[in-house]
């Protein structure tokens, strides 16, 4: 596959190398003109494309002109409905004193002189509704400003009507209706100051409102003291009134001379000055020095203070009238210099178009074409010949092959088209090339020293773990106090898990598993040896099983498997693990099922992402387990799979091919008839609930209160034909054997006393009290049985007794000798005793958990 691979690879950088020698020499030929410039005669050809961004940039500044010359006319017309609002609201103020003084008694105003006064507002009032009707989509400040001049227009007749004599009427009502139409009058021109214009016309467009307020300030103080005059006498409510009309009148004159141009302050000085705003400065002084609920005096009557208030009211109008001629020519002016900006930016914009297209369709021209065989070149580098290059690396097995394949990467490079600066550009590429090709050969060749040393580091690791378990098993053979005992086979444990590490470093290092089986093994045995080397074994259940073998092939993986995904599942559930073993079509699925709290969805999907992909990342580092498996799965085909148990938990689902997996015929056990030993109880652990999917697909078998017992099958006359296999199962008899009358109970030592009472599976209780088996060692161990002391040699250095060796061999226990066709199969002793090994020690390992560890005889 590999060199497929590397085949198509070659082929496809072939293809890439196959560019027409021809199609380039006609490409370098259209570019050559231009291709030997310095850059910096092409930069400053660039700059034409420059100009064309600036045109457009400028194109919109253009826009941008248009768009505040209209707003300057808008502007303009805004103002010039202003203007006209302040000539209403003056010729309203001399309508509200011809009122007032209709109303006054002993006033020598007539009705023909009100009626004037209402004509010269009709006439103001229509020219103001033209120039509004001439605004176009004014803002919605000015809006809402107009909107409430029209309703006071509009109730403006009503007014007159009551002041006619149409009903009951007071000088207060009329005042106060007169003062509301002209406050909103007055809004409009300083709402029009604030609907972008520019700042001086805002500026100037405030003052001219400032002269409005003190105007109409001017006419306030006026009523408030006619009827004051009316009512012979100051009211508080005409004191504060005239009061604050006064401030108010000081207030909008000094924000006028902020804002005013120096002529309009020089000329409002000019104007305010003769005999009649003496007069109206000496009334004034009058007013303010009448004490409140005083009759005022004033020189000349109410009839001098009408006339000096409204001549000093006509001086401020014609003060305004002037401002507002000047303000009307500004915004004139500024909508003249728009359109002319504007004409001009339109001008340089054409012409600059034309030369900026002329000379960059040159100059595009060549750039284009040397950076299209550029772009070419670099193409096929990146997505044929630096790839082929970079997966033959990967797949190089010594710094050798690596080397050799980085001298022959020469022809990994874009073609180099001029001497500017572009083709520079390609030399660097080149360079970059080589480099990158540098450093992948280094980290093929650093990749393959570090699998090396962990590769040696991790068959030393299990040398000396073995020599360590070889020593720890001399140790528990030598020693008989039940608390030393406990702690060697915790030790025991611990070397064991400490070989499991150490067979993952030879995985991740890419290493096979371990040491190669020679012969198959059955599936219960595969998993006690993979509870072997799990720390917390005593909380796993092995339930149901189907009767397979794992091929050879396959066993060491399959184990290494088991063990992590059994480890991981005692680990973060503090209930108990649970085992089972169905069948899946021809393949075999083992389920292990816990209770723990289980994983998010997504953590559960990135777990499984994992589990699929044998790549290492650097995120994964924590998670070396699912590392190690899932490069045993990509490599022996298994899959393995995390689902979520319910209620809570995980189901971790390993699916063994059926090419490794061999059906095989029961086999009988040899264990030892249980005899009644006087053992402290031990408590029953409940196992966890396992999901409702994986129990519907595992057979109903029999089970016991302490995990699983082994499949258990009626005494058929014949053997029976297993309805879910190919083979038939031969199946042998099993009856129990009564131990022999008068025997005694035989001695027990404390390693027996410990595995009876932490492994009663490995000798059941039946219901008459004997052992559930029959075997060829039964009469041995009726003989065993009338022995009251074991025979011993001596006593160890600590005072224990020492075993004679074989002294405890029961006759019969030992298999014969075979004849025929199975005395001439092969055995391996190493196989053997490594089976034998590990699950003495996963059952000693047991006995070493404290709570259970008591030290009883």
């Amino acid at each position: 596959m590999r060199f497929s691979s590397n085949f198509d690879q070659q082929q496809n950088q072939s293809k890439g190398d196959g560019l027409n020698s021809a199609a380039r020499r006609g490409i370098a030929a259209k570019v050559r003109p231009l291709a030997d410039l310095p850059v910096r005669i092409k930069a400053a050809l660039i700059v034409v494309p420059t100009v064309l961004a600036a045109v457009l940039s400028a194109g919109f500044g253009l826009w941008a002109s248009a768009r505040e010359a209209g707003a300057a006319q808008r502007a303009g017309d805004m103002f010039i409905a202003g203007g006209t609002a302040a000539e209403v609201t003056q010729r309203l103020q001399v309508e509200r004193i011809a009122a007032v003084g209709l109303l006054l008694p002993g006033s020598t105003v007539t009705p023909a002189d009100f009626e004037r006064a209402v004509q010269d507002t009709d006439r103001a009032v229509s020219r103001f509704r033209e120039q509004r009707d001439r605004l176009d989509e004014p803002p919605e400040s000015v809006q809402v400003v107009l909107a409430r001049v029209d309703a006071g227009l509009a109730e403006l007749e009503a007014q007159r009507q009551r002041v006619r004599g149409d009903g009951p009427v007071s000088l207060s009502a009329v005042a106060f209706g007169y003062r509301g139409i002209v406050a909103d009058l007055d809004d409009l021109l300083p709402a029009v100051a604030q609907s972008g214009v520019t700042p001086q016309l805002s500026d100037e467009m405030r003052a001219s409102a400032a002269l409005s307020r003190a105007r109409e300030s001017v006419g306030q103080q006026q009523v408030a003291v006619l009827q004051a005059v009316a009512a012979r006498r100051l009211t508080p409510a005409l004191h504060a009134e005239v009061v604050a009309a006064r401030s108010a009148q000081d207030e909008a004159l000094r924000e006028f001379d902020g804002l005013a141009r120096p002529s309009w302050q020089a000329r409002l000085g000019r104007t305010l000055t003769g005999p009649d705003v003496l007069a109206a400065v000496r009334l004034d002084g009058a007013v303010s020095g009448t004490g409140v609920y005083e009759p005022v005096r004033l020189a000349g009557g109410a009839e001098q203070w009408s006339r000096v208030m409204t001549a000093r009211a006509e001086l401020l109008a014609q003060v305004q009238a002037t401002v507002n001629g000047d303000i009307g020519v500004a915004a004139d002016d500024l909508w003249m210099e728009q359109v002319r900006a504007a004409v001009v930016q339109a001008s340089v914009l054409t012409v600059m178009l034309a030369v900026a297209v002329l000379t960059a369709l040159r100059v595009a021209r060549s750039l284009v074409g040397q950076l299209s065989l550029l772009e070419q070149g670099a193409r096929r580098v990146t997505d044929v010949e630096l790839p082929g290059l970079v997966g033959r690396l990967r797949a190089t097995s010594g710094p050798a092959e690596a080397q050799r394949l980085a001298e022959g990467a020469d022809g990994v490079s874009v073609p180099v088209v001029g001497r500017d600066e572009v083709g520079r550009v390609a030399d660097a590429f080149n360079e970059v090339l080589r480099s990158a090709v540098d450093a992948t050969v280094d980290q093929a060749r650093g990749r393959a020293l570090v699998s090396a040393m962990i590769t040696s580091i991790g068959r030393r690791v299990q040398a000396l773990t073995e020599q360590l378990l070889g020593s720890i098993d001399n140790l528990e053979r030598d020693e008989e106090d039940p608390d030393r005992l406990a702690r060697v086979f915790a030790a025991d444990q611990q070397a064991t898990r400490l070989r499991r590490y150490g067979a993952n470093l030879l995985i991740v290092a890419g290493g096979g598993p371990g040491q190669v089986q020679r012969q198959p093994v059955e599936l219960g045995d595969l998993i006690n040896a993979a509870l072997s080397e799990t720390e917390h074994f005593a909380r796993i259940s092995v339930e149901r099983l189907v009767e397979v073998e794992i091929d050879a092939r396959a066993v060491d993986a399959v184990k290494s498997i088991l063990a992590e995904l059994l480890d991981n599942a005692t680990r973060f559930s503090a209930h108990q693990v649970r085992v089972f073993a169905v069948w899946a079509g021809r393949n075999v699925q083992v389920l292990i099922v816990d209770s723990g709290l289980g994983l998010a969805p997504e953590q559960l999907e990135r777990a499984n992402a994992l589990l699929r992909s044998p790549e290492v990342e650097v995120a994964v580092t924590d998670q070396m387990g699912l590392v190690v498996i899932s490069r045993l799965a990509a490599e022996f085909g298994v899959r393995v799979r995390l689902n979520q148990t319910r209620p809570t938990g995980i189901t971790a689902e390993v699916t063994v091919p059926a090419e490794y997996v061999t059906r095989m015929h029961v086999r009988q056990v040899v264990v030892p008839s249980q005899v009644q030993r006087q053992v402290r109880p031990t408590p029953t652990p409940t196992p966890a609930p396992a999901p409702a999917a994986v129990l519907s697909a595992v057979p109903p078998m029999p089970r016991t209160g302490t995990g699983w017992t082994g499949p258990t099958h009626p005494s058929p006359a014949a053997p029976a034909a297993d309805a879910t296999m190919e083979l038939p199962l031969v199946r042998r008899e099993r009856r129990p054997l009564p131990l022999p009358a008068g025997s005694a109970r035989p001695a027990d030592t404390p390693v027996f006393r410990e595995m009876a009472s932490r492994s009663p599976w490995l000798w059941p209780q039946s219901d008459d009290g004997h052992g559930g088996f029959r075997t060829a060692a039964d009469a041995g161990w009726q003989v065993a049985a009338s022995t009251a002391e074991p025979a011993t040699d001596g006593c160890t250095a600590s005072g224990l007794p020492r075993r004679r060796p074989q002294a405890h061999v029961v006759p019969g226990g030992l298999p014969t000798q075979r004849t025929g066709s199975e005395s001439s199969a092969p055995i391996d002793p190493a196989a053997i005793r490594a089976q034998v090994a590990g699950t003495l020690r996963g059952l000693r390992a047991a006995s070493a958990t404290p709570s259970l560890s008591t030290g009883e005889r």
